[in-house]
């Protein structure tokens, strides 16, 4: 008897294909018609889309295989048929299904050496910023905060006695340190008495000096 082709799915993932297959069944049971055979195997053809001449094929006796180490972003076409190894029969051939690879989870190494250079750059560039706007802030707020200005010791000394007691002040220089002019005052009415006296004065020499020069005429 023929033995038809199997159902086949075909799912792209993390840059291999994996597939999927299951019968041929028969016709009068629908059953597997792996049930009736001592020996029963898959073959799995595979070839890339661009170059149908050169397949590649895998044999096994699971309902699933994962096709693995082909290359990232390339279409690849699937078929399946039964193979029947006591009686060296094959099955017919699956109808052909095409999908395309994705990424395979292997990063290229330009790709780590310019993530590698481009994080050195990242934190020689940020460590220092970070530094100098950290001192920047501090510095202004040390200024708002705390002004740089020096309050006056005795000020200080004053301020830290209690309010209630008696605040010392230091005495007075001794007179005998001070220098110093002399200051004399006088009123105008004492002024106008000594001008009066100093006339009375005159006039009285004058009268003396006329005196003495007549007695000597």
């Amino acid at each position: 008897a023929n033995i038809g082709p199997p159902d086949v799915k075909v799912k792209s993932e993390s840059g291999s294909l994996h597939v999927d297959f299951i019968g041929p069944f028969a016709e009068h049971d629908n059953w597997p018609l792996k049930k009736y055979y001592g020996s029963w195997n898959y073959r799995i053809l595979y070839w890339k889309k661009d170059s149908s001449t050169e397949v590649t094929h895998i044999d096994t006796d699971h309902n699933s295989e994962i096709l693995s180490q082909l290359e990232p972003w390339t279409i690849y076409c699937v078929q399946v048929q039964a193979v029947i190894p006591e009686l060296n029969k094959t099955g017919e051939l699956s109808e052909v299904l095409c999908e395309q690879t994705t990424h395979n989870g292997v990063t290229p190494v330009w790709i780590i050496v310019t993530v590698l250079i481009g994080s050195m750059l990242a934190i020689v560039i940020s460590v220092p910023l970070c530094f100098f706007s950290f001192l920047y802030l501090y510095r202004l707020a040390k200024h708002v905060f705390c002004p740089s200005y020096i309050f006056p010791e005795h000020l200080k000394e004053f301020l830290s006695k209690p309010p209630s007691s008696s605040q010392d002040f230091s005495a007075l220089p001794q007179e005998e340190h001070l220098f110093y002019d002399k200051l004399t005052v006088i009123s105008e009415e004492s002024k106008n008495q000594n001008d009066e006296t100093g006339d009375e004065a005159s006039k009285t020499t004058e009268h003396l000096q006329y005196s003495e020069q007549e007695d000597s005429d």
